[in-house]
């Protein structure tokens, strides 16, 4: 197995145009574009930005897209990417690859990858300012936690050392997700807010954070820092740029929702090392889902953060009556726990079942057990407590109890061993369910073992 690095493509620029003239719009994927804020003979460059179309600036013209001579200007200085949020709006990052780095805002950034919302300003060190402008904006009802929503006008307040801004990236019942800066590390992070009702409320809202605090893997959402304020607690962490799984597969339109085996296999790669490393600490995560599932940073052959730690146990080799997660990721033992109390389900073979489901999904572009309709989980969200999911499929969940999976023989026949890999994870009995170990032995991913281990070593791991 080849994995190839992200390439760059042509950049589109326009000069002496009104950045505020949408006549320069020319394709349907065309979604922001970076107005030059110093003329150039009289006139400004607009640098026009694609969907899954990197801009690279630099000086060398071999490697970049858009060259600038200027002397603090390094030879790959700064790679722009846009893709889509699962809003239908547009996720524009910048991630710097330079020894100088760039300001954004006014604020030194270095070494990161930063997310451009509408009118933010990056100047160039020693040379040219660009000005984000976003050219889309189709909303719809779902989001997550990469959904750029910027408030008409825009602040920002001191928390600890970060300037949390009003830039919405998201949000859900229970929090806000903001975009913020920590200028003594030159970053920009994320900054979880959630409002307590009381001091007790607090400490429960401390779980998530004692879990994710003791935990550092290159392939798990990782807290920085924590500060409360008035029952305010915020929670820092580290930005992800290229959106969620789901996102990233459902854009595959080219190839019907379906991801090519080498790329499903290193994505399948670092989610199983990630929830290894959780299950060696006795912790499972309880809601794996494509959602759950976010992108480094954005390009082909991904970067993934296994994100959202609200439904996370530790202890988890022991069993438990508590039923949470999303309906059509649950295994057959949790969707009978739903409804007889008595039952009880273990969180670790829970996690590596939905795994499985994930990776049937990247394959197929469908859900093995709701065919039907996409694999949204949106209308399924389970609240521990409130004795069944009215919302639930009830198809669905019969169908997951009889453990029977659909696998298309045009999809499947020719991925035997990938095919051997998610019948294994997806076990009725989960006593004899893959664990996340014996996945990693498997013959779809020990064949390639070597190339996969090289990639993760290059792209990863150092980070």
């Amino acid at each position: 197995m080849t994995i190839p690095g992200s390439s760059s493509t042509e950049t589109h620029v326009l000069q002496g145009r009104d950045p505020t003239d949408r006549a320069d719009v020319a394709s349907p994927t065309i979604c922001a574009k970076l107005v030059s804020l110093n003329k150039v003979d009289g006139r400004k460059e607009v640098l026009v930005l694609e969907i899954n179309k990197p801009i690279t600036i630099g000086r060398n013209p071999a490697l970049c897209s858009y060259v600038l001579s200027d002397a603090f200007i390094s030879g790959v200085h700064c790679k722009v990417y846009a893709v889509h949020s699962s809003t239908g709006n547009v996720i524009v990052s910048c991630q710097d690859l330079s020894t100088n780095g760039f300001t954004l805002n006014g604020h030194q950034v270095r070494r990161a990858s930063v997310i451009l919302m509408h009118g933010d300003v990056i100047q160039l060190p020693s040379s040219k300012s660009f000005q984000c402008v976003h050219m889309q904006s189709h909303a719809r009802e779902k989001t997550t936690i990469f959904d750029p929503t910027p408030p008409t006008q825009p602040s920002h307040k001191k928390v600890g050392n970060y300037i949390v801004t009003s830039h919405s990236l998201g949000s859900g019942s229970f929090a806000t997700v903001h975009l913020a800066m920590d200028d003594t590390q030159h970053r920009q992070v994320a900054c979880k807010i959630i409002k307590a009702k009381n001091g007790k409320e607090v400490i429960n809202l401390m779980k998530e954070v004692d879990i994710l605090a003791a935990v550092h893997h290159p392939n798990i959402s990782r807290v920085l820092d924590v500060e409360e304020t008035d029952r305010f607690l915020h929670i820092f962490l580290e930005l992800c740029t290229g959106g969620d799984l789901f996102t990233y597969i459902t854009s595959h339109t080219e190839t019907e929702g379906r991801l090519c085996e080498g790329e499903a296999k290193y994505i399948m790669y670092q989610l199983l090392k990630g929830l290894q490393y959780l299950h060696q600490k006795e912790i499972s995560h309880r809601d794996i889902k494509p959602e759950n599932v976010l992108l480094y940073a954005p390009g082909p052959y991904p970067r993934i953060q296994i994100a959202d730690f609200g439904l996370a146990r530790p202890r988890a080799a022991k069993s438990t009556v508590t039923v949470c997660g999303t309906i059509p990721y649950l295994p057959p033992e949790g969707i009978l726990a739903l409804d007889s109390k008595e039952l009880k389900y273990v969180g670790m073979p829970a996690d590596c079942w939905s795994a499985g489901i994930v990776l049937y999904i990247m394959i197929s572009g469908a859900h093995p057990f709701d065919r039907n309709r996409p694999y949204s989980s949106s209308d399924y969200e389970y609240e521990p407590g409130s004795g069944s999911s009215a919302a639930s499929d009830i198809a669905t969940k019969q169908r997951i109890v009889r453990g029977q999976v659909d696998f298309p023989s045009h999809i499947w026949s020719p991925l035997p061993a990938a095919r051997s890999l998610v019948r294994g994870l997806l076990r009725y009995n989960y006593e004899v369910r893959l664990t996340t170990a014996m996945a990693l032995e498997s013959p779809w991913i020990s064949c390639d073992l070597e190339a996969l281990e090289k990639a993760y070593r290059a792209r990863v791991a150092p980070n």
